[in-house]
């Protein structure tokens, strides 16, 4: 695995040694970084059910001021300290061994500046446990400060299912990949995102491949 862009453009990390651990691809994480990037500059992000740690690392690559790791398979968190050291972020990096949807009941921001969180839960949650998703959701919502970043990873359409005000998220599609994103304190617009959006999506990562 690599650092797609930023301080540490290029250099390696290591990839889970199982199929296991699904981290996110060199794709989808590109495009998610596309964009919201130079916002997240200066931002704490934290990376939730972290796995290799991949988007917090590209997070600080890119200039974020921080970086919580939250994961609770033990090896993923020895996983991930190694690569925090093979990148020297240890100034800039935490690793919390806990449960995300443990971790998230619990969450309260430490001031009102805005953070980003990734929510990337195991694929066969969305299928096995969609409300559990959703209240993980909806919780990190209400209390993440304003103009806070809130996005999501899975492999089936992101619904109301699991999406709390779906109205207010920025949908997309890359090849089997869809990633929400949504931001804190935004007022609800008259439409959803449209089919034809995330078809467009679609076209692209199609075209990538």
């Amino acid at each position: 695995m690599r650092i797609i862009a930023g301080q540490r453009r290029g250099h390696k990390f290591d990839g889970p040694r199982d199929h296991s651990t699904r981290p996110t691809s060199d794709l989808v994480r590109e495009a998610l970084f596309n964009i919201i990037g130079e916002v997240v500059e200066d931002w704490v992000v934290i990376d939730l059910f972290a796995g290799t740690g991949a988007i917090g690392l590209e997070a600080l690559s890119r200039g974020a001021a921080r970086a919580i790791f939250v994961e609770k398979n033990r090896e993923n968190v020895a996983l991930i300290r190694r690569n925090i050291a093979t990148l020297h972020y240890e100034d800039r990096a935490s690793v919390v061994m806990a449960d995300a949807y443990r971790w998230g009941k619990s969450y309260a921001p430490a001031d009102d500046q805005p953070v980003a969180i990734y929510v990337d839960p195991p694929y066969a949650d969305y299928e096995d446990h969609p409300g559990k998703v959703n209240k993980l959701i909806t919780g990190l919502a209400a209390a993440m400060p304003d103009g806070s970043i809130l996005a999501a990873e899975s492999r089936r359409k992101l619904d109301a299912e699991v999406l709390p005000d779906l109205e207010l998220w920025d949908i997309r599609r890359y090849g089997g990949t869809q990633v929400a994103i949504r931001t804190i304190g935004e007022v609800p617009e008259d439409d959803a995102p449209s089919d034809e959006g995330v078809d467009d999506q679609q076209d692209a990562a199609d075209d990538a491949s």
